[in-house]
Order: C-alpha cells, then structure tokens, then sequence
C-alpha cells in the first residue's frame, strides 16, 4: 500500500489531544504545528481517521508541496499539483 502525508486541521489547543487520538489509532505523527497534526498513513488511514478522530476537523492528503513568489509560479505550481492529484487514485468503485 502506498503512504500518504496526511494533515488533520483542528481549534486551537487541541493539537496535543489529536496527537494522541492519532497515535492511540496506531499512525506515527510526524509533526505537530499550531492548529493542525500531520501524519503519515495508507489508504485505510484515512478512512479511519475520518471516522474515528474527534478532534480533527477533516482529513487532507498532501499532494505535492513548492514555492512561489509570484503568482505565475503559483499557477504553474498549482497546475503540476493537480495533474499530481489526478494520477492519485485512492478508492476503485468498482
């Protein structure tokens, strides 16, 4: 199974208590920042998360990441993180 960065937003505060839901939950957590715990998980990671985390807002997936300082490079950045985002296909309906 692949990995994802996964980003779980939250209020302000409950960063330490969402840390440990995530940990509790068996995902290691990479970082942990002001309003927001990011973590590494598969696919089941993120169902998981977003059924079992009380604390976090939302689940995000990481999908790329750069850096502009214009907005032409943030543009072209964020068109190559969208044909990022199509190739990136989590759950088959079938």
């Amino acid at each position: 199974m692949r990995e994802f960065e996964l980003i779980a937003p939250c209020h302000f505060g409950l960063e330490a208590v969402l840390k440990r839901e995530i940990q509790n939950l068996g995902y290691e957590v990479s970082r942990v920042e002001d309003g927001r715990v990011t973590f590494l998980g598969d696919e089941e990671a993120v169902c998981r998360a977003n059924v079992f985390l009380r604390t976090a807002e939302r689940i995000l997936i990481k999908v790329g990441s750069f850096h502009a300082e214009s907005f032409e490079e943030l543009f072209q950045g964020t068109r190559a993180s969208r044909a990022n985002f199509s190739a990136l296909r989590i759950f088959s309906l079938s």
